[in-house]
């Protein structure tokens, strides 16, 4: 699965964003589970779903790339630490059961964005697009701040991971030995308040719960200390969230839910071997193959048949290759009239490009998220090709023609064909019913400028579940390049 987190893979950002949501919340989720906190880590999400669908609601966007991120994140950044306070604030001076308060702010939390999204003008889609979450057009922007939250939060929890069990578990000897258990609690409400914001913007409330759950229960199940369990879950958080984003691409699933569900299953695993952990002799060693090979027989289901490879493709009507070195992808032209942006999701990036700012990069393209899909498709079809980076290195723009390309790889000492690709029509009809595209491929031998092969995709492609350009990339791609790759 190491296909994944390569900087050539098309959603790289988004395995890596996943990743990251998984670790941190597994391990704030040990203190949510022995704590019997289990009901706020539903509570929370819900309520930083609210303030993102409050968010929406108030500037009129929708939840997509590009479009309304900064406000969408102050609104689950509001709603989750003033849902947090008003419950600390009840449970401090209140005499009714916790139990009761979080229940209400769920059942409120629940309404609030169902009601906010039922007054908005686009209504259901942007409601799927927030459960859902926005993994896939995460930039890389959000992905260092997310990285740099994470980073943040493992290091404090690192600093006061004593500080928090002491004040969890006896606040009374914390404070005896002058630890105050209340700086404890506000810096472990802080880390939580902040995995949970920042995980409801980038994968959902569902997401987020079930890590919070999930793979603390099963760490719990099984290691005989607090440090083991906090790896364990670590572990099992990470395996899930790759290995779910892998069977999500291969069987055109949303990432989030599966994720879940392998965690899910790791879970289950995990208490039937606890429950018979205490029986002898050849029970146990028979429950702990089955473990492993349930264990392997899901990292087997998320991975290419080829380990870490997709599975292979036949070649289709390319040409034999061997000896002539590897094929050098360069960027594609685009020639349909339209921009076809992948917007970034900092909207001070975008704001930077309307205003003509020089130092504003161009941003990402169809066409550049195509190049780097025409890598992968090649290398499936056991075809040699330079990275994404080496191409764009030899050509910086995209060549104009067959002998454009034949001079530019000349000039730089270019072994090896050259794929080119024209885009000449990406339109998606209706409501995300079809693709119509129009992709030419040309491979030219820069030796002498000959064509060694020719190729087009041009039949509509479904993309019926796709909501943003990054979706439909997700269900058009592979679709498009075995049109052209394999057409005779």
């Amino acid at each position: 699965m190491s296909f994944l987190l390569g900087r050539d893979f098309l959603f790289a950002n988004a395995v890596t964003g996943g990743l990251l949501v998984a670790l941190v919340c597994s391990l704030l989720g040990i203190y949510v589970i022995l704590r019997r906190m289990v009901l706020l880590g539903v509570a929370l999400p819900q309520a930083g779903a609210a303030g993102v669908a409050a968010a929406f609601w108030l500037t009129g966007h929708v939840h997509g790339p590009g479009q309304g991120h900064f406000g969408a994140l102050a609104g689950s950044l509001l709603a989750t630490f003033g849902a947090l306070a008003l419950l600390l604030v009840a449970q401090r001076r209140g005499r009714s059961p916790a139990e009761w308060s979080i229940g209400s702010l769920l059942a409120l939390a629940s309404a609030a964005t169902v009601l906010f999204v039922a007054i908005d003008p686009t209504g259901d889609l942007e409601l799927t697009n927030l459960m859902r979450g926005e993994l896939l057009a995460i930039g890389d922007t959000d992905l260092y701040l997310l990285a740099a939250a994470t980073a943040a939060a493992l290091v404090l929890f690192g600093l006061f991971r004593r500080e928090i069990l002491l004040a969890s578990f006896d606040p009374e000897f914390a404070r005896t030995i002058g630890r105050e258990p209340a700086r404890a609690d506000a810096l472990l409400f802080l880390l939580l308040g902040t995995a949970i914001s920042l995980g409801v913007m980038t994968a959902g409330p569902l997401v987020v719960f079930g890590f919070l759950v999930l793979p603390p229960l099963a760490a719990l199940r099984l290691a005989p200390r607090l440090g083991a369990a906090f790896a364990l879950a670590a572990a099992v958080a990470a395996g899930a969230s790759v290995g779910g984003f892998a069977v999500a691409y291969h069987a055109d699933l949303p990432a989030g839910p599966t994720s879940v569900a392998l965690a899910g299953g790791a879970w289950l695993l995990a208490a039937a071997f606890g429950r018979l952990r205490a029986r002898r002799g050849g029970l146990r060693a028979l429950l702990l193959l089955a473990l492993l090979a349930g264990g392997a027989g899901l990292l087997g289901c998320a991975a290419p048949r080829r380990g870490a490879e997709p599975a292979p493709l036949p070649d289709g009507s390319l040409p034999d290759l061997t000896g002539r070195g590897p094929v050098a992808v360069a960027p594609f032209r685009n020639e349909t009239g339209d921009p076809l942006r992948l917007p970034e999701s900092n909207p001070l990036d975008e704001l930077g490009r309307a205003a003509g700012d020089p130092f504003a990069g161009p941003g990402r393209s169809v066409p550049d998220a195509l190049q780097a899909l025409a890598v992968q498709e090649l290398t499936r079809r056991s075809v040699s090709v330079r990275s994404v980076d080496e191409a764009r290195a030899i050509f910086p723009r995209p060549p104009a023609d067959a002998a454009g390309a034949t001079r530019r790889a000349q000039e730089a000492g270019l072994q090896g064909p050259v794929l080119l690709g024209t885009l000449r029509r990406f339109v998606v009809t209706g409501q995300g019913g079809l693709l119509l595209a129009r992709l030419e491929l040309l491979l030219v031998d820069p030796a002498d400028g000959s064509v060694l092969w020719r190729g087009e995709a041009s039949r509509p492609v479904p993309v019926r579940s796709a909501l943003t350009l990054q979706e439909v990339l997700i269900d058009a791609g592979p679709a498009l390049f075995s049109q052209a790759f394999d057409r005779p």
